[in-house]
Parts: C-alpha cells; structure tokens; sequence
C-alpha cells in the first residue's frame, strides 16, 4: 500500500472515529444510548416511592415503566453533591429524582436542562448569593438546585400540608426552564405563566386568595414564588384546590399536562 493510499485510510478512519463519537454523545445527550446500561430500581427503591408518592399507585402498567425510566435517566445525568453529615444519601437522591419525575410526568422535557447539579446540605445553610440562611434556593445562572435534606425530608411527612420543598425548588427551576426553550411546551408553560400572573393582580382573585387563607402567605411575596406555592397545593391537595380555585387549577393543569387527581385520563405518551 502506497504512502497517498496510508494516508488517505488514515484520514477516513479519523473521520469515521469522529463520526461515531459524536453519534455515542448525541445518543447519551438524548438518553437513548443502548450502550449505556442504567441502573434500575430496586424493590426497595420502588416501595419508597410507594410510600411517598401516592399518586404512583393509580397509574397504569405502562405509567409505571415510564416513571421509573425516566428517574434511572434522571438520576444517571444529574451531578449530586452532599456537604456535611447527610444521612441515607441514596433514598435522598431518589427521591428527589421521583419529585422531579413526578412534576413532569406531562410534559417530554422531564430532564429539566436549566439543573446539571443539586447540592444537598444537612439542615439551613448560608447562601454566598444573597448572604442569607435558606432551606433551598434555585440558581439558574450555575443551574444548581440546593436543599435542606432535613426539610426537604419533613415535606413527606405530611403529604396533606401544602409543605413541599422539592415541589417548591422544581417548580422555580420549571419556571426558567421553560423561558430557555422556544417549543410548544415552553410556549403554554410560559403562557399559563403570564395567565396567572394576570389572575395575581386582580382585586377579585387577591380578596379571595386572603379569605380562604388556602395558600400560604409566602406566595405573596411575587409571581414566581406564588407559582412555586401554587404548585405544591396543585400536587398535595388537587381535589380543594379545584373547588377553591377552579380557573387557576386548570392553568396550572394546562402547564403540567397532568391531573394528579386523574393521572390516567391526563397524561401523554411521551417518553
């Protein structure tokens, strides 16, 4: 074989390595990559989202085998980070995936690109953002997720109380993701957005929200943690929130594409 004809089988093996790279990467980019082999629950892991997400129970067979993909993909692209003393850090990391899973079980976009890491600290921790002590927070400038693993933990003890800091921290980082997306879910997130913002500033909605007392008043601090409140009832209390709050139910509902009251009728086959 002459010194051209080396060369040029160089170059096409060089080209075709560089094609097959890109190709594994876009592949794991899109989490289809049947070379990549996922860690799947455990029976355990299973009873624990029993046991906090009640809602898992009346899905469908098929509900179930998407809701379980879509954590092990999740969990498998998401960089998790523990500073201090945090106890059972693996059932933390679940379920904080299934909270995730859980809210976007509507919508295709479910891998939430505007998070790439979640730090979890044991209790209060002191933000150098805003020099202030939180429970959690959302960054969309690092796209990091941060949470008290103690209070996090106590939005499952009561699965009732309209208190739920996974709920409340997604749904912020839902509110960016969606501003960084120009598809039709973004555009009807971003729209349910601007509907309840609406609803937000009218005398009407606002001397309801107060004699019902049915949010909590954090949510009036601003739009965005409004939403973030209103979430959190949306899941925990779906049957009083559509009574109290009908027209704001169902935007929220037209937002998440899921019913939690109704998962079966609601949801889409989207994987």
């Amino acid at each position: 074989m002459s010194l051209p004809e080396i060369a040029v089988l160089l170059l096409v093996t060089y080209i075709l390595g560089y094609f097959l790279y890109i190709l594994y990467y876009a592949l794991g980019l899109y989490h289809i990559n049947p070379l990549v082999k996922l860690k799947r629950l455990m029976p355990q892991e299973k009873q624990l989202i029993i046991d906090n997400f009640p809602v898992y129970t009346r899905f469908s067979t098929l509900q179930k085998q998407k809701f379980e993909l879509r954590l092990i993909r999740f969990r498998s692209k998401k960089q998790f980070m523990f500073h201090g003393l945090v106890p059972q850090q693996e059932q933390m990391v679940l379920l904080i995936c299934a909270t995730a899973i859980m809210l976007t079980m509507g919508v295709k976009d479910y891998m939430i690109s505007s998070i790439d890491r979640i730090i979890i600290y044991p209790t209060h921790y002191f933000s150098r953002i805003n020099r202030q002590s939180h429970i959690g927070e959302y960054n969309p400038r690092l796209k990091t997720l941060v949470l008290s693993a103690e209070h996090f933990r106590a939005g499952f003890d009561s699965l009732d109380d309209n208190l739920n800091l996974g709920l409340h921290e997604f749904a912020h980082a839902l509110s960016f993701n969606a501003l960084t997306k120009r598809n039709r879910e973004a555009q009807i997130f971003t729209l349910g957005l601007k509907k309840i913002q609406q609803l937000h500033l009218d005398v009407h909605f606002l001397a309801q929200l107060k004699s019902t007392a049915y949010f909590r008043e954090y949510g009036m601090e601003n739009i965005h943690e409004f939403f973030a409140v209103a979430v959190e009832n949306y899941v925990e209390t779906p049957s009083i929130f559509q009574n109290e709050f009908p027209e704001l139910y169902g935007i929220i509902g037209q937002m998440l594409n899921f019913d939690f009251q109704r998962p079966i009728a609601r949801i889409k086959n989207s994987a």
